[in-house]
């Protein structure tokens, strides 16, 4: 079997280094250099907290879990911080509603008097504690996904947009900027951002909303966090030695407004602040604008498009969450036939015609 995936972003380089590891011959076009779209700029929290409907929470339980095997198979698996959160509200009660709910669907969630983060923190009495969250380094894990797809045969071609696509009697034709021509059984799209014209392009369509995030990382030269903070206002999570990256829905809704970063990246400092003081006379290192990929009506876009022999869609929010499953599941997909229930709910919904 010949595959083409389209992306060579997180999910794309999941999905390519199990097609490869099945034995199948592999090229990964990627229009830009791999890992530098929203994989490049995300907070890659790993969580299914707050994940609705209940399918979509078990499907994110379930790339939790993966990226635990995967990082228990890998000696040195440098990516994978599998350190915790400490989720905050101003509304307790409304808490415990959340917690008593994921707590019945299994999530495992834990009341705590005492929570050491390390910096000095600015706490309630008793937090919700999700002790099987973390983090990834989710340009570090594409990169070791991508370096074993190669060792499997796959090919990687950075800066290599696709201009067009066509099917024929029993194959695809994938035709790109330079000029080269790739005969595929099988093309996957993991195109990220870039995911609709590809869709387009294959006779179909994949609606995404639009989703601007800003991440600050910031310095606190001899601390540590020990675990994620996330609240409504604010999420905080460590980023290597003495450092943190910083998150915040309500800052990420002002930048539809064109707001001034200054402005933005003093207002997401003074919320994070509030949380753990030292904050608010730490060096921002890095302010980033990244655009997440947010399928339209917000749950994912997985597997194949029926009026489309050979066609196959792997486009979500949560994508760092979710590539390490889903790469297993669609390429066992593609390879046997067989469709996985759990991905059911999760098929492209192509919009109607007209």
């Amino acid at each position: 079997m010949k595959a083409v995936v389209v992306g060579a972003g997180i999910m794309g380089a999941a999905v390519a280094h199990q097609l490869a590891r099945a034995g199948a011959s592999v090229q990964i076009v990627e229009a830009g250099r791999p890992s530098r779209g929203a994989t490049g700029v995300t907070f890659s929290r790993l969580s299914a907290f707050d994940k609705e409907p209940h399918d979509y929470f078990r499907l994110n339980g379930a790339g939790m879990e993966e990226h635990a095997r995967l990082a228990a198979e890998t000696p040195l698996s440098n990516w994978y911080h599998p350190c915790g959160t400490v989720l905050l509200s101003d509304d307790e009660q409304e808490l415990r509603r959340r917690a008593e709910r994921y707590r019945a669907w299994g999530y495992p969630l834990a009341w705590r008097s005492e929570t050491r983060l390390g910096p000095v923190a600015r706490l309630p009495a008793r937090v919700l504690h999700a002790p099987t969250e973390g983090w990834v380094n989710a340009v570090t894990l594409t990169r070791h996904l991508l370096e074993l797809a190669t060792r499997h045969g796959a090919v990687v071609r950075p800066e290599t947009p696709v201009i067009g696509l066509a099917r024929g009697a029993a194959s695809w034709t994938v035709t790109t900027a330079g000029g080269r021509v790739l005969s595929a059984d099988v093309v996957v799209n993991a195109a990220g951002q870039g995911a609709p014209a590809i869709a387009a392009g294959a006779g179909t369509s994949l609606a995404l909303t639009r989703g601007p995030g800003l991440l600050l990382t910031v310095a606190i030269p001899g601390e540590t966090l020990r675990h994620i903070v996330h609240s409504p206002e604010v999420s905080i999570r460590p980023d290597g030695p003495g450092r943190v990256l910083i998150r915040s829905g309500p800052v990420d809704r002002r930048l539809e407004d064109g707001s001034d970063l200054r402005e933005l990246t003093q207002d997401l400092l003074a919320r994070a602040a509030r949380v753990l003081p030292h904050l608010a006379y730490a060096a921002v290192v890095r302010p980033r604008i990244g655009q997440r990929v947010l399928p339209e009506g917000g749950l994912p876009s997985i597997g194949a498009v029926p009026e489309l022999p050979g066609y196959h869609e792997a486009v979500s929010h949560s994508g760092v969450v979710l590539a390490p499953l889903v790469g297993r599941l669609l390429a066992e997909e593609i390879i046997t036939g067989r469709r996985y229930p759990g991905l059911e709910p999760f098929r492209p919904r192509p919009a109607p015609a007209g």
